[in-house]
């Protein structure tokens, strides 16, 4: 469902590409399913019923303001990876100790780090989560565990291209709240449930209208 604005005069619409003054008789016209479903016109005295109208005569104008519009959408709303990601992405040799990591997400505000792959394992992640399953609930003192034993592998990879939809999907079946960005076998970046949480509570979310 659409509406718009337009000038009426009595007989016609007019769709209007910016608001009218004050004193000016308009319309707001609502497009449903391809067809005009109703108008109104009204002024500072009165309200006026309009008939139908034959959406034909409209079609035009109408899909050049659904355009704009998608068009602004687009350029404000980010929709991949990579618009979206954490670039800075920090991490701690394999061999350090969990209170060392604890020390570095503490320090920089982040709930999560990376752990270095060394000769016989691959990059992983240290967590908040992490540590009160293997420190806090299993009584171990965090000087006595190493971040690479710490840490939850195989670390989830994604594109920087890829939709945010496609990676809330991903994170969801894979039962994960972060992923590393990759770009030719380099990590560039981090993406997190909360920074997809954000852009939701910042821009929204939806599918486009189409126009056909």
């Amino acid at each position: 469902m659409f509406t718009v604005r337009g000038r009426f005069d009595g007989k016609s619409i007019e769709l209007l590409e910016t608001p009218p003054v004050d004193d000016e008789a308009f319309v707001l016209v609502t497009f449903l399913e391809g067809s005009l479903e109703t108008a109104a016109a009204r002024d500072n005295r009165r309200a006026v019923s309009v008939a139908m109208f034959s959406l034909d005569r409209y079609a035009g104008p109408l899909k050049q303001r659904l355009r704009a519009g998608q068009s602004a959408a687009s350029e404000s709303r980010p929709f991949t990876v990579g618009e979206i990601m954490t670039r800075k992405v920090i991490s701690v040799a394999p061999d350090a100790t969990a209170a060392e990591a604890i020390q570095i997400m503490n320090r920089h505000g982040i709930t999560s780090v990376l752990v270095e792959p060394d000769e016989s394992s691959q990059w992983g992640i240290v967590t908040m989560r992490d540590v009160l399953r293997k420190i806090v609930a299993a009584d171990r003192s965090p000087d006595d565990v190493t971040a690479n034993a710490l840490a939850s592998r195989p670390l989830v990879y994604v594109a920087p291209d890829m939709s945010l939809r496609d990676c809330s999907k991903l994170m969801i079946d894979a039962n994960i709240r972060r992923a590393a960005v990759r770009e030719k076998d380099q990590i560039i970046g981090i993406i997190s449930d909360t920074d997809i949480f954000q852009v939701v509570e910042d821009r929204g979310w939806g599918p486009m209208p189409e126009i056909r």
